[in-house]
């Protein structure tokens, strides 16, 4: 009988570590590339312990070929990679909107490499990336990203073969909605690049031979960061508004 629990408590905890761990690779906040992995698989393998004796019980039995282990295990981390890609898209709103906002204040020139993206990136890009992550633990909605991944023991059980085409089809209209919740996030600087634009192309009409563009270039950037800090709390508050939606999706119904 103890061969059996120990048995058992191994299996279980393989089965929900490469679900979770999975997951925790991925998720915005936990799953950064500016976080050391060991801290990121500490997390991972600490939380896959304490939810054995919770989601143990739902697990399928110790399968008898290595073949169905081999595919449970596989599918497992599928699920997980598939719950932390989908709530990582939402970060890209963050990216999409910084670079908009570098873009009309005259500053997508100023870039370095952000780890969280692995490549160059624009500094108020980086700098609204950080924002979010900042946001996700300051509203603990990093314990919803916790609790969406227990649920989605309910939603997708093991040993149920992934959809890839419902997948593919929910990534591309989450693609789509964080593009366009960037968008959303960037509305005012659009707004002032086209009429900040528009004023200095009738000023260097109006004096061809005076260099507008090279003057207004400082004042360009100062009314942009004076633009931007006004739009900070709404940027926030839209953010984390949309990255909840997002995760209650993955909530199962009680």
């Amino acid at each position: 009988m103890l061969q059996d629990f120990v048995a058992g408590n191994v299996y279980a905890f393989l089965l929900i570590f490469c679900r979770l761990g999975a997951a925790m690779m991925s998720l915005p906040a936990v799953g950064e590339n500016s976080v050391p992995p060991r801290i990121r698989l500490s997390i991972a393998l600490l939380t896959a312990a304490l939810s054995v004796p919770i989601l143990g019980a739902g697990l399928p039995p110790l399968p008898a070929q290595p073949f169905h282990l081999a595919f449970l295990i596989v599918t497992e981390i599928g699920f997980g990679l598939a719950l932390g890609i989908m709530s990582r898209l939402v970060m890209s709103a963050m990216h999409v909107a910084g670079t908009i906002i570098a873009i009309q204040a005259g500053l997508s020139a100023a870039m370095f490499f952000d780890p969280n993206q692995g490549s160059q990136s624009v500094l108020i890009s980086s700098a609204l990336v950080f924002l979010g992550i900042a946001l996700v633990f300051a509203t603990d909605l990093h314990l919803l990203a916790l609790q969406a991944a227990y649920d989605s023991y309910t939603l997708f059980p093991p040993m149920l073969a992934p959809s890839f085409g419902d997948f593919a089809n929910a990534a591309t209209d989450m693609v789509a909605s964080s593009f366009a919740v960037g968008l959303k996030m960037a509305a005012p600087f659009i707004v002032y690049g086209i009429i900040f634009n528009v004023a200095l192309g009738l000023l260097n009409r109006l004096m061809p031979t005076l260099q507008i563009f090279f003057i207004m270039q400082a004042p360009q950037i100062a009314t942009s960061l004076f633009v931007l800090g006004f739009s900070l709390a709404a940027i926030g508050i839209l953010f984390t508004t949309r990255y909840e939606e997002h995760m209650a999706q993955f909530l199962a119904p009680r």
